[in-house]
């Protein structure tokens, strides 16, 4: 029954959930869209994307202006301990000068003076050592780190600086996009509207009128009485033929007859080459 229970919770807990999930898709998608879908939303995207960035580059300049002012301090800090090395240096020098004087006197008192001083200046010295050595280091990682800051600051100027050139790139790709498409819609509904046109119906008709014409051609030409009168105009030709044949061949016939003389057939030309 606790299984039965857990179960269900978790069911429950699962559909807000998902719920919840779909909601902001949502409304990602509805603020994408107002972004996405005019000059305006362009242009806003574009502004907000540069002010976020100018605040970040705000915030990255300052901080690195306060490392720089930490950095500033250690390196005063360090022109200060090697002055002070130098001054026990010189010090420690004469300590052990006077240490020298006095052993050789067999001033013991002022021997033991001496090399007290002495002692003391030399632990400075090592302590400002140590201290200078540190403090080298520290400059010197912390000035690597502080070129690499330097370059992404150059790198956030110069992308706010590239930002306006950006919008107005964008804004003028998505105004000629949407002249494009525009156009577009208005050259297939043009289309569209010349197919359904009277222009499309009087072609259309044209064309079937073609076709039937062919088609009553055709047969035309398989007509039996067309065939008809076509052997009759062949047989007409025919006995005209034959009644020229006749008259020429009475005329040369009453001509034969008057001059007494058959007219010759013209004698062909004999072959004079010689034969192979």
């Amino acid at each position: 029954m606790a299984e039965e229970k857990i179960g269900i919770f978790r069911a429950i807990l699962r559909y807000f959930r998902f719920w919840n999930w779909k909601k902001a898709r949502g409304i990602i998608k509805a603020a994408d869209e107002q972004f996405t879908g005019s000059v305006d939303g362009i242009s806003a995207a574009f502004d907000i994307q540069r002010d976020s960035m100018v605040t970040q580059y705000h915030g990255l300049r300052d901080a690195i202006a306060e490392v720089e002012a930490v950095l500033e301090d250690k390196r005063a800090r360090l022109e200060e301990l090697n002055r002070e090395e130098e001054e026990l240096l010189t010090r420690r020098e004469g300590a052990l000068a006077m240490a020298e004087t006095a052993k050789e006197e067999n001033d013991l008192k002022g021997y033991e003076k001496h090399a007290h001083a002495f002692e003391r200046f030399q632990v400075r010295i090592e302590e400002i050592d140590q201290t200078q050595e540190r403090l080298g280091n520290e400059i010197t990682d912390t000035s690597h780190t502080m070129d690499k800051y330097m370059l992404q600051l150059q790198d956030f100027q110069s992308q706010i600086e590239k930002m306006p050139q950006q919008k107005a790139e964008a804004v003028a790709d998505f105004v000629s996009a949407k002249q494009i498409l525009e156009l577009n819609d208005r050259l297939q509904g043009l289309e569209s509207s010349l197919d359904r046109g009277p222009i499309a119906a009087v072609l259309e008709a044209n064309k079937r009128l073609t076709a039937k014409a062919r088609i009553s051609e055709k047969l035309a030409k398989a007509d039996v009485r067309l065939q008809d009168k076509e052997y009759e105009k062949a047989g007409r030709q025919s006995t005209a033929r034959d009644k020229m044949d006749q008259m020429l061949a009475a005329r040369r016939l009453e001509k034969e007859q008057k001059t007494g003389e058959k007219e010759k057939p013209t004698a062909e030309k004999e072959d004079d080459r010689p034969k192979i």
